[in-house]
């Protein structure tokens, strides 16, 4: 019997190799535009990563690999996850935006415990409230809730900006990287070593 370790690998590696940008997601042509941000869960690993991520509040996507819908939606959720996900994430350590894949076979209980009726089916909540948790139509726990009107990475973004009462923006590398340039009055004082 294989060790939970090689298993958690195994699966890692299989899920990164069955995902590829669909005709429609060619939002942009850069690398980093094309990188996975958002982090792919499975059943193995689900409580572990949201138990232990710095993160408050989490965004799971529960998606089918083979729905168009959610082929479609993922540079939108990727687009989002980029700001908030990984070691070159403008807000990181805010907000964890994760993704199950409820085809794989592995996941089948943990899309049931969470009610999942359709693809990308979309849930906000405190990280810890994943744990262990579960979620149905007559009732969640904690703050726990359904996105519905995230369809878009500007729909997301505006429904995350409403919930955290924040005002994150898509440009916002661009303002954080302009930042020292209009705090100095004479560039021609600007000593660099």
């Amino acid at each position: 019997m294989a060790s939970p370790t090689l298993l958690l690998l195994f699966t890692a590696t299989l899920l990164l190799s069955s995902y590829g940008y669909g005709a429609s997601e060619s939002v942009s042509s850069s690398s980093a535009e094309k990188r996975n941000f958002a982090v792919d869960l499975t059943a193995v690993d689900f409580d572990a990563v949201l138990r232990d991520t710095p993160a408050s509040y989490a965004i799971v996507e529960f998606y089918a690999h083979w729905c168009p819908a959610c082929r479609n939606y993922k540079p939108h959720y990727e687009k989002v996850a980029r700001l908030f996900n990984g070691v070159d994430a403008v807000h990181p350590g805010i907000l964890l935006l994760t993704r199950v894949d409820c085809a794989l076979k592995v996941n089948i209980d943990l899309c049931d415990r969470f009610s999942v009726n359709h693809y990308p089916m979309l849930f906000w909540g405190k990280s810890s409230e994943f744990v262990n948790g579960n979620w149905s139509l007559h009732g969640g726990i904690g703050e726990m809730r359904p996105i519905d009107n995230g369809r878009t990475h500007v729909q997301l973004l505006n429904w995350i900006n409403i919930y955290l009462n924040s005002m994150y923006g898509f440009d916002d590398e661009k303002k954080e990287e302009s930042v020292l340039l209009t705090n100095v009055t004479n560039l021609g004082q600007v000593q660099i070593s």
